[in-house]
């Protein structure tokens, strides 16, 4: 009797342990497969995030591109219309009819006296184009004729002034330092005006367009 109870228990014994081990195989097929599938899966969230983030950026940026340029376009118009009718309502309209190219002597004695060279830079509030439309308009006023410049990078623009001299011929003004500048399409432009390219954008000169 004892032997059959002792056979039964290690009967026992031996089915629990199969029982353990079958539960131990099947853990660890589940944990493979798990690690697996997430591996699967994380192979997809990576991917769909770096597609997602393309895409988004891509987007964003030509949308933020077209609001800011149009708002900037906008802006610049104003400005030049607000400041186009000041000055024709306390000149007169003759005013423009007077106006004439000066020599390089003369065009050089004009930004001697002018001071918007001395105006500070102020990021948002007055800017190139601001130095520009001033200059332009300061020389109009003393009945030098000058044209307004904008200057076109890859991804900036940069507002000059243009003076057609008698004697040496048409001359770009950076109205921040009153230096010449010898625009190039393909070169960098504050080299131009002897100064060093920038670091946070490329300067260098892609299309001028110049508005009399």
């Amino acid at each position: 009797m004892s032997e059959l109870k002792e056979i039964a228990i290690a009967i026992a014994r031996i089915v629990l342990g199969m029982i353990v081990l079958i539960q131990w195989l099947v853990a660890l097929v589940f944990i493979d497969y798990i690690s697996t599938i997430g591996g699967f899966y994380s192979d997809k969230i990576a991917a769909a995030y770096v597609d997602s983030y393309d895409n988004g950026y891509a987007q964003t940026y030509d949308v933020g591109y077209q609001e800011t340029y149009s708002e900037a376009y906008d802006k610049g118009y104003d400005k030049g219309y607000e400041i186009g009718l000041e000055t024709g309502s306390k000149e007169g309209v003759a005013r423009r009819v007077e106006l004439s190219n000066p020599t390089h002597k003369e065009m050089r004695e004009f930004l001697a006296r002018d001071k918007t060279d001395t105006n500070p830079f102020i990021t948002g509030e007055y800017v190139s184009f601001d130095f520009a439309v001033e200059l332009n308009t300061n020389a109009e006023l003393e009945g030098i004729r000058a044209a307004f410049v904008t200057v076109i990078f890859s991804e900036k623009r940069h507002g000059i002034v243009a003076f057609e001299t008698i004697d040496k011929g048409l001359i770009f003004i950076e109205p921040q330092t009153d230096r010449e500048a010898e625009l190039v399409i393909g070169e960098s432009y504050w080299r131009s005006v002897g100064g060093t390219s920038p670091t946070d954008y490329d300067d260098t000169v892609v299309k001028i367009q110049i508005i009399w």
